[in-house]
């Protein structure tokens, strides 16, 4: 009776097993797995402020200039640099337009990617509903932001090397600074300089945008005057160079001195070689005081 009874109880934990496996199959199996097509409720996200295409590369020529922007080109110096930094990057921001083609934002991008030759650039069509004085803001909004507001180059210049010299100037010198980057001595490298471009962005509250900070940076470094750092000498090391100086200081007194005797010397020699010539044929003289030195 005992056995019978033990065998219902396995049975009815056996079924209770299985039972517990097949409740968490089931809600594995509920959960959709990547690529599946099992209906997500997904959350309907509401819009906020202008509506933008995605990018799109478009053909440079077929974008024309808006007739409501009053901003000037960019200086012959600034764009040459521009065009430059388009060659070797393209265009990183893409411009913005309205849906038939007219620039809103990225005038300048626009010249230099001409110069520049490229036949493509990236852009981000306005989709939301536009009207004269939106259009204005946007590009003040923008150009105020790209541009630094009403900062000059100079200014510009100036607010770097007052806040980042210092970085600037390390990297010039070749000094230890290494970061997550680099993880010792090295010169800044690519990444570096980006990461020092958008912190200038960022301290200067958008006043100084990446790209421009880029060009700022890479002419304060090409301008500076490279210094040399002093290597650290152990104590050995700096008791030996006293050493060697103190001697290299000696040997160059002696020589002065001998130098000096010497030329006293050759003065005495000449004096005397004249006086033999007062007297007439010295060379009788000389031959005599030579043969007295073979002897």
């Amino acid at each position: 009776m005992m056995s019978d009874e033990k065998s219902i109880d396995k049975e009815k934990a056996r079924e209770e097993r299985l039972r517990r496996d097949a409740e968490r199959f089931r809600e594995n199996i509920s959960i959709p797995r990547p690529g599946t097509k099992a209906p997500v409720d997904v959350p309907v996200l509401e819009r906020h402020g202008i509506e933008l295409s995605d990018v799109l590369y478009v053909p440079t020529s077929t974008l024309v200039a808006n007739p409501l922007n009053d901003y000037p080109p960019l200086a012959a110096p600034e764009m040459a640099e521009l065009v430059t930094d388009i060659k070797e990057k393209g265009i990183l921001v893409p411009l913005i337009s309205r849906p038939d083609g007219v620039i809103v934002c990225g005038h300048n991008r626009h010249r230099a990617a001409l110069t520049a030759g490229l036949e493509r650039v990236p852009v981000q069509r306005i989709l939301s509903p536009l009207t004269d004085d939106l259009e204005r803001e946007i590009m003040k909004s923008e150009n105020d932001r790209r541009r630094g507001g009403n900062w000059s180059r100079a200014e510009k210049e100036k607010f770097i090397r007052e806040n980042f010299g210092e970085a600037i100037a390390e990297d010039r010198r070749g000094g230890d600074h290494g970061n997550q980057y680099t993880g010792g001595k090295s010169s800044l490298n690519f990444r570096q300089s980006e990461t020092l471009a958008k912190s200038i962005e960022k301290k200067s509250k958008g006043r100084i945008p990446e790209g421009t900070a880029k060009r700022l940076v890479a002419k304060i470094r090409k301008e500076a005057p490279v210094t040399a750092t002093v290597p650290k000498l152990t104590e050995k090391e700096r008791k030996r160079g006293e050493k060697l100086a103190l001697q290299l200081k000696t040997i160059r007194q002696t020589r002065a001195m001998l130098e000096k005797k010497l030329a006293t010397t050759k003065e005495e020699e000449s004096r005397i070689v004249k006086e033999l010539k007062t007297i007439g044929q010295p060379e009788l003289f000389l031959k005599t005081l030579n043969a007295g030195a073979d002897s």
